[in-house]
C-alpha cells in the first residue's frame, strides 16, 4: 500500500477534528473519491486536448454534484458502514 500526504486548508482540518472524523473514515473516503474519479467516463481526444489547456482544478467545475452523486452511488455500502462509526 502506498501512502500519500494531503495538504488541506486549516478550516477543513478543524472541521474534521471538530466532527471527530477518524483517520480510517477519512482514508476510506479519500480512496473512494479517488477511485470514483479515476473510473469516470473518459473524454474524447478533442476533449482531452481542451482539458490540457485548462488548469487541473477545472476538472471539477460544473460537475461536482454529478461527481458526488456517482461517488455515493458507487460506494453506498462503504458510506453506510462508515456512518455506523459516526458519533
Amino acid at each position: 500500500m502506498t501512502t500519500i500526504t494531503i495538504n488541506m486548508l486549516d478550516e477543513v482540518a478543524a472541521q474534521i477534528e471538530a466532527q471527530h472524523i477518524s483517520p480510517q473514515q477519512l482514508d476510506a473516503f479519500v480512496v473512494a473519491a479517488l477511485t470514483a474519479w479515476l473510473n469516470r467516463p473518459r473524454a474524447s481526444k478533442d476533449e482531452q486536448r481542451s482539458m490540457q489547456e485548462r488548469p487541473w482544478s477545472a476538472a471539477f467545475q460544473g460537475s461536482t454534484v454529478d461527481f458526488v452523486d456517482q461517488l455515493i452511488d458507487e460506494n453506498r455500502a462503504l458510506f453506510e458502514e462508515l456512518s455506523r462509526y459516526a458519533p
